[in-house]
């Protein structure tokens, strides 16, 4: 199964009248090194026999998708698996040396286990993915992604709308994407337009047969190669309260503010977050979800990171009406969503399956970024409940309340469970006052 996942950098100076540019970046096929976890850098060692066969698996999956160039790190063992999809493809071949593996200093020859006997420093930085020690030799992360990104962006420019394909290396995909990939595996990038790319899938190995397509040898998922493969402990925090959350209106898409009680509850639940050693916190681009997330940055002392892949579901017409309304005039579309199934067509709704795959590919992100660290990401009712939904199945959920907490864990890899559901704990009990002034809102309502 494709592994779904987002990039987490943007750049600007976009050139809106071109079309992006599919990039399938293709790491290499298995050498004798990979197999014996031996880091081979610049260390210029071809494919085995193995490596050959997935070189051809490449090849053969890659076809289908009209593949118009072919560009390849000048080692022999890119050159290789680059020469086989450029050939079944038909495709001109480019030897372009930005796209060299990373230069790894002392670490190269070595296997895993002598670099952390003999250079724990570099070995360090290799398993937390920071800047190596002047004596390691080792060529920093900013020198191999302006590298890399330079040929995407000059293949963007070249291929535009079009199709082609990259072979690389494992250190120097790993400076980009910031995660391991396999031997053999594909991602695809959507370059342009302009100086902009993202993510689309990150390490497809299903093409892969034999016991290396069943999952042995996979050196990328290894604690032996130094990938830290601890879990990520993920806080889902839905943004604090709006008007319209006050009205029972749909929000959805529509881009509402905080109320005055909204931003108290931000205050609260950053209170409640001081202790929990975050290390990241995510939002939703929307102004409800970053004023949140900006309180408890603010509060915690981390920068917030705004992140598309985390908006709210697009619910369609029923934005901006209330269960009452949806009853008189979307009545099919207000008995769906109270029995938790998936709404009409004419609803014209993001599909929760789609809410869920864009969630979960920040997620994973999140864990590939910060493995056996906390984060918090600021979202919403409509998208956890899409989520919460994946998790039960059939069973009956609640939408979490405003500002409520929902704990999960994730990876290590694609997967995450539940720990605690909507927790608001941290959140004083109404006064009477308040639960009057609702109950006399929300009267006549239907029940979400």
């Amino acid at each position: 199964q494709a592994c779904q996942y987002s990039v987490l950098f943007e750049f600007s100076r976009a050139m809106p009248t071109r079309e992006p540019t599919t990039v399938f970046f293709c790491r290499h096929g298995e050498t004798d090194w990979n197999l014996g976890k031996r880091f081979q850098g610049h260390i210029d060692i071809p494919l085995n026999e193995a490596g050959g066969r997935q070189a051809q698996q490449i090849a053969d999956t890659l076809k289908q998708h009209q593949i118009v160039a072919v560009w390849s790190s000048p080692l022999t063992r890119a050159r290789n698996t680059a020469a086989a999809i450029a050939a079944s493809s038909n495709a001109v071949l480019c030897v372009d040396n930005r796209l060299l593996e990373r230069e790894l200093g002392v670490m190269q020859g070595c296997t895993a286990y002598e670099v952390r006997g003999k250079h724990p420093k570099a070995w360090a930085a290799w398993k937390t993915q920071t800047p190596f020690p002047k004596d390691a030799g080792v060529e920093p992360d900013s020198a191999v992604i302006y590298r890399v990104e330079s040929a995407l962006f000059e293949l963007a420019a070249k291929y535009p709308g079009k199709s082609v394909a990259i072979v690389g290396h494992g250190a120097a995909l790993r400076s980009v994407l910031l995660r391991a990939v396999g031997t053999a595996s594909i991602s695809v990038l959507s370059v342009g337009p302009g100086r902009a790319w993202r993510v689309v899938q990150v390490g497809y190995e299903a093409h892969l047969r034999g016991l290396r397509g069943m999952g042995f040898f996979k050196d990328s998922d290894s604690n032996e190669w130094g990938e830290d493969m601890a879990a990520t402990t993920v806080l889902l925090c839905r943004h604090g309260e709006t008007d319209w959350n006050l009205d029972r209106r749909f929000q959805g898409m529509v881009d509402m503010p905080l109320n005055s009680l909204g931003r108290k509850q931000a205050v609260m639940i950053a209170q409640s977050l001081e202790n929990k050693s975050l290390s990241a916190v995510w939002t939703s681009p929307l102004q409800r979800a970053r004023e949140t997330g900006g309180i408890i940055s603010d509060k915690i002392g981390i920068e917030l990171q705004v992140e598309d892949r985390l908006r709210e579901r697009n619910l369609g017409v029923m934005q901006g009406r209330n269960p009452t309304q949806l009853r008189e005039e979307f009545p099919s579309i207000i008995d769906a969503w109270i029995a938790q199934i998936e709404l009409p067509p004419e609803a014209q709704a993001e599909p929760a399956s789609e809410v869920v795959e864009r969630i979960e590919s920040a997620l994973f992100d999140l864990a590939a970024a910060y493995p056996g660290k906390t984060v918090a990401l600021i979202l919403h009712g409509a998208s956890i409940r899409c989520l919460l939904k994946r998790a039960v199945g059939n069973a009956r959920i609640t939408t979490p309340k405003n500002v409520s907490m929902t704990t999960m864990v994730v990876g290590p890899g694609r997967k995450w469970r539940l720990v605690q559901v909507a927790d608001v704990s941290h959140m004083p009990k109404p006064t009477k006052e308040e639960l009057l002034h609702r109950l006399k809102i929300t009267s006549g309502s239907a029940k979400l």
